[in-house]
């Protein structure tokens, strides 16, 4: 793969972004819907209605993203220093990859949820009921500061280390699907990921409901360990967690557990 991205000239390399980030985003999205339209009747998260034109507006926003994302990706493969992947480059690139966008997520999360940074997170929060969509429904200010956070750290870490290419295409991949499918409104994990020893490095998609639903607390991006070490983690998740894998969707936005 380094070999392959070093043949490409940047207008080639833009559009094999374009063509990996396009097709994670549209597989993601065909997933999350699916997963609504299959495990709803049992699996519902919020039996809320949608706002009026939420789809639209959600649709734009992604693809504001993505039309930032691929020229920002495509530069970092450019500058990037990489090399031929082996285990140990493959594991420490997807490790800080995912470390880093961890951290810096809930950084940029807890302070767009400041007085001075929520204009800017507006947009996202529109969807209090999410979809697969809301995942990147987002502003160009919110998409840019998550870009930094995606971009930055495996560009830094390239020049201690040379980049896996494949070890950043497996983050992307797990990065785009889990924040797709992780807006679903309908429960795709089990009971497994609400106990606590897993729960530090994964959490499940009522979790991340409970914040759009809430506006506070859980701005982890797909952990917990930022939340509960910082104390913005509510405890009555898993029991809400529980009753949506019990049937019993929960009917208001402001439903305790």
């Amino acid at each position: 793969m380094s070999e392959f991205v070093d043949a490409l000239s940047f207008a080639e390399l833009l559009g094999f972004v374009a063509l990996v980030l396009g097709g994670l985003v549209a597989v993601s999205l065909a997933f999350g819907f699916a997963a609504e339209r299959v495990l709803g009747p049992r699996r519902r998260i919020f039996d809320v209605p949608l706002r009026e034109g939420q789809l639209f507006r959600e649709a734009v926003g992604n693809a504001r993203f993505v039309a930032l994302a691929v020229p920002a990706f495509a530069a970092m493969l450019h500058f990037a220093p990489h090399a031929p992947s082996d285990a140990p480059r493959f594991a420490l690139t997807f490790f800080v990859c995912w470390l880093a966008f961890e951290v810096l997520y809930w950084m940029l999360h807890r302070a767009m949820h400041t007085r001075a940074g929520y204009r800017f997170h507006r947009y996202h929060h529109d969807s209090r009921v999410t979809t697969p969509l809301t995942g990147y429904s987002m502003s160009t200010v919110e998409a840019l500061g998550w870009l930094v956070a995606l971009v930055g750290p495996p560009l830094l870490l390239s020049f201690v280390v040379p980049l896996s290419i494949e070890g950043w295409l497996a983050y992307l991949a797990y990065h785009v699907s889990g924040n797709v499918v992780g807006h679903s409104n309908a429960e795709v994990l089990g009971a497994p990921v609400a106990r606590r020893p897993l729960s530090w490095i994964a959490h499940p998609i009522t979790y991340h409901a409970l914040h759009h639903a809430r506006f506070d607390n859980h701005y982890g991006f797909g952990s917990t360990f930022m939340d509960r070490s910082l104390r913005t983690e509510w405890s009555d998740w898993p029991a809400l967690h529980a009753r949506v894998l019990d049937g019993r969707a929960m009917t208001k936005l402001s439903e305790r557990g």
